[in-house]
């Protein structure tokens, strides 16, 4: 009802009879599949294998089209952790979106938050509610069932030839088939998580190929897979501002399509994600390298699935990706090495769910360490030395005898629909060598804590300046993932050195900040220009341990220490810091300087 009075009656009325019609439909639906589930049969996969064994499609065309799982295989032997991971699953122990390690039992439940106990149920997929406001978090079953970790038991056993990492893998696959009838229950309410689960099929399946065709449940996992790759074609997440969603919906399909390649079926798929892939690189990514949602985290996710989704289209149909989508992938990667902080991790600008698409050896690993993309490109990761400047994503990366600083200024993303982005404008990470000092608190959680989620986008958690109490673009408790551009940031200079940028975001004040870096500080200039005297606030939210490392000289203002959080990673929050000062302003131009260093 909140969200169709701020439609308007005709948009809001069109609005709720789509949703009748969709409810009237889901109803329809799961009729139909309860008296007649989507199956198919092993003379249609030998069709759709085009007379191709299955052995050699994912020998052949699926490792040709997957490279970063032959790289996998390849360096086994090399990768740190992999059997206790590996026994970790063996054990159904898992570590998911802030959960910590948690046995989950003999029989896994596919539809659980294990976290609070909700478990959703075995309706018609359009038919379920995502939230309950009870703190359970669909996200939880969602990325339980992208079975990421399905990958890693097919290592173990290729790495040790223990039968019992073959047969949980088979174990697993069995189970979450009978348990997820196609368009049924959660695990098939967004098209993205279908087809990230169908590409770590993929790469669990063609890691041990050979040693699982005689098994009872590798001919269940074909048919399913089959299955998986008609429901991404027939189910795509397309709209007008797409994003990550619609990207994985059209990658997650490449791997299946290599899998039945040798069918009409496969190379219809493989052609049609080919020039979506094409099409998607100029519709999501800025002509300066940066995702249109502006998110770090999810410009990481995206640039992965495009690094995937070339390899596979260069295997499957190849000359089809032109040089201009090329150049535009190098500066997509180019942006993920200026943005890294010299400790290695990256800044969390906007919102990060730890989402991947195919991490393989690096399941479980830092979320905030994005380096692993230029493993999968096979290139190797040279850090930045020197500034960079990413304007249309609105991004701003100083560096100077080892301080590093990161300032946003740009707008919410997506068409300036936002869904990703936080109200940071003008907001900065601040880090000496290794050590961060100022950074931004990250996501926390989506739907499971509407008011949390809220709280770490607003801009009182952001390093920047509050005007009159106010948000710089305003947030709804009742629709989580929008944000109307109202600030419209825009950068006033840029030097390498310096940079100066402005936005409109609070009623009759304009806030216009410099930053430069120097004589080991970061130098900030805040002017606020208002016909009326202001409330002004100040935050700086410290990293964890940088309690004692941050000095702050401002003449008029005392910053004091007040309680906050940092999430590093998606459903984890742990106590911090944040240094805040609150005064008066001036009518007409309020000027502040500030001079922030790390102390000795």
């Amino acid at each position: 009802m909140a969200l169709w009075r701020r439609a308007g009656l005709l948009r809001g009325g069109t609005a709720a009879a789509r949703a009748g019609l969709r409810v009237g439909r889901g109803l329809v639906r799961e009729l139909e599949l309860r008296r007649r589930p989507l199956a198919v049969t092993p003379l249609e996969v030998t069709a759709a294998l085009g007379g191709q064994s299955p052995v050699r499609a994912l020998r052949g065309p699926v490792r040709e089209a997957m490279p970063t799982v032959a790289r996998f295989e390849d360096e086994l032997a090399s990768i740190e952790g992999l059997v206790e991971r590996a026994d970790a699953v063996l054990e159904h122990r898992f570590d998911l979106l802030g959960s910590g390690p948690t046995e989950l039992g003999d029989e896994i439940d596919w539809h659980a938050d294990f976290k609070t106990g909700r478990s959703w149920p075995l309706k018609h997929s359009s038919l379920l509610r995502t939230s309950y406001g009870d703190g359970s978090d669909i996200k939880v079953p969602w990325e339980l069932s992208r079975s990421q970790h399905l990958p890693l038991l097919a290592g173990a056993y290729r790495l040790t030839s223990d039968g019992r990492y073959l047969d949980e893998l088979g174990s697993q696959l069995r189970s979450w088939i009978a348990a997820n009838p196609v368009e049924l229950g959660p695990n098939w309410a967004t098209t993205m998580d279908v087809a990230i689960r169908a590409a770590n099929w993929v790469a669990a399946l063609a890691l041990v190929a050979e040693q699982a065709e005689n098994e009872r449940w590798f001919a269940q996992a074909l048919e399913s897979l089959l299955l998986h790759g008609r429901f991404v074609r027939s189910h795509l997440e397309w709209s007008e501002a797409r994003g990550n969603h619609y990207l994985s919906d059209v990658v997650g399909l490449l791997p299946v399509a290599a899998l039945f390649s040798g069918g009409w079926e496969g190379r219809a798929w493989a052609d049609w994600a080919a020039g979506e892939l094409a099409s998607e690189m100029e519709h999501q990514v800025r002509p300066d390298g940066t995702a249109h949602e502006a998110s770090t985290t999810y410009h990481r996710l995206v640039t992965e699935l495009f690094l995937c989704g070339t390899q596979a289209t260069d295997a499957l149909v190849p000359g089809r990706l032109p040089d201009s989508y090329r150049a535009r992938l190098d500066r997509m990667l180019e942006f993920v090495r200026d943005y890294t902080r010299p400790d290695g991790l990256a800044p969390q600008i906007g919102d990060a769910d730890d989402g991947r698409f195919l991490p393989l050896g690096s399941y479980g690993a830092d979320p905030r360490d994005h380096r692993h993309l230029f493993a999968q490109a096979a290139r190797p990761f040279e850090p930045a030395t020197e500034s960079a400047a990413y304007p249309s994503g609105g991004y701003y990366v100083m560096r100077s005898r080892g301080l590093y600083a990161i300032v946003r200024c740009g707008d919410t993303g997506r068409y300036g629909r936002g869904g990703h982005s936080h109200n940071d404008q003008l907001s900065f990470e601040l880090a000496a060598g290794d050590q961060p000092l100022v950074v931004d608190p990250g996501t926390f959680l989506y739907t499971a804590d509407p008011v949390e989620r809220n709280r770490f986008r607003s801009t009182a958690f952001h390093a920047t300046l509050r005007v009159g109490g106010s948000e710089q673009n305003e947030l709804f408790a009742d629709d989580l993932f929008s944000m109307e551009d109202r600030a419209r940031a825009e950068e006033v200079m840029w030097d390498g050195t310096m940079f100066e940028g402005r936005h409109q975001g609070f009623t009759g004040a304009v806030h216009t900040r410099r930053l430069e870096l120097g004589d080991g500080e970061l130098r900030i200039r805040d002017t606020v220009s208002s016909a009326a005297a202001q409330d002004l606030e100040w935050t700086f939210p410290l990293a964890p341990g940088a309690e004692n490392k941050v000095e702050i000289d401002a003449k008029g203002l005392e910053f004091r220490p007040e309680p906050g959080w940092y999430s590093p990673s998606y459903g984890v929050r742990e106590p911090s810091t944040f240094l805040r000062a609150r005064r008066r302003s001036q009518p007409g131009e309020d000027v502040t300087e500030l001079r922030v260093r790390a102390r000795a």
